[in-house]
């Protein structure tokens, strides 16, 4: 039964690990996209990418909470948390397959939205503080220029119409995105690809690399750490009602000797 025992704290102690993991991830992604591209992000990527953090929270302190109900030993307390983490699970995998199936659709929902927001605010650079800032700091970072191409610059009003924002300049200095729509090779001083193409192609690098290299290989491993959990729970459940018998037996406790009965027993 000890073993059991240090073999259950062992996995929760794993499973408390890949919560940190799985809170570590979605902050990231929070901070690298969905903040960060907060007037151009849908409603429900902020509630996809908060429910990842509150899982690997809730993940964490259930499994810390396990190990040491597995040492106390609390039996009620472990229960409940191998309870909890068995709903987790479900919901893991319940959600990767509903992502799996639908990330075509996702994918296109989000580009829609994103393209409508950056139109809105291309609108209005120059006019609104934030959105100019969001644009140029956007621009410079990610080497990008208007929402599909440069050209998109042309249309929205800005300056006389065949400037772009110094910010799309691959050298950046004070008039350097003026008359562009006059230059024969504009490739030579901006850049000329869109930003919403460069944002979405990022973004699906990062969704690639993190559900094959960090999501999948912890649901496998979340499924594998229940069920040693459930079978070390089994074996010490088993083993615990053994000794409970031996434990609360009136021989186990007082020789046969000193039994009151003993003479009764022996006359017989």
């Amino acid at each position: 039964m000890a073993v059991a025992r240090y073999i259950s704290f062992a996995a929760f102690i794993i499973y408390a690990g890949t919560g940190i993991a799985v809170g570590y991830t979605g902050c990231n992604l929070l901070a690298a996209y969905v903040a960060y591209l907060s007037p151009w992000m849908p409603v429900w990527l902020w509630v996809v990418v908060a429910s990842l953090v509150l899982l690997g929270i809730t993940i964490t302190a259930t499994s810390t909470l396990g190990a040491i109900a597995t040492l106390a030993p609390k039996p009620h307390a472990f229960k409940l948390c191998l309870s909890l983490l068995f709903v987790m699970v479900v919901s893991e995998l319940a959600t990767t397959t509903l992502v799996y199936r639908n990330q075509q659709t996702l994918g296109h929902a989000l580009s829609t939205f994103m393209k409508q927001r950056m139109v809105a605010t291309q609108a209005d650079y120059g006019k609104n503080i934030s959105d100019t800032q969001l644009w140029d700091e956007i621009q410079l970072e990610m080497n990008c220029c208007g929402t599909k191409s440069y050209k998109d610059w042309f249309v929205t009003g800005y300056g006389n119409g065949t400037n772009v924002p110094d910010s799309c300049c691959l050298i950046v200095e004070p008039g350097c995105g003026q008359d562009i729509a006059k230059s024969a090779h504009p490739g030579d001083d901006i850049i000329t690809q869109g930003c919403l193409p460069t944002v979405l192609h990022a973004i699906g690098l990062d969704y690639h690399t993190l559900s094959r290299n960090v999501w999948l290989p912890v649901c496998a491993l979340h499924v594998m750490l229940l069920v040693l959990l459930m079978a070390t729970s089994l074996f010490m459940q088993e083993s615990s009602g053994g000794r409970g018998l031996r434990v609360y037996s009136v021989s186990a406790i007082l020789p046969l000797h000193t039994h009151k009965y003993s003479t009764l027993h022996n006359s017989y």
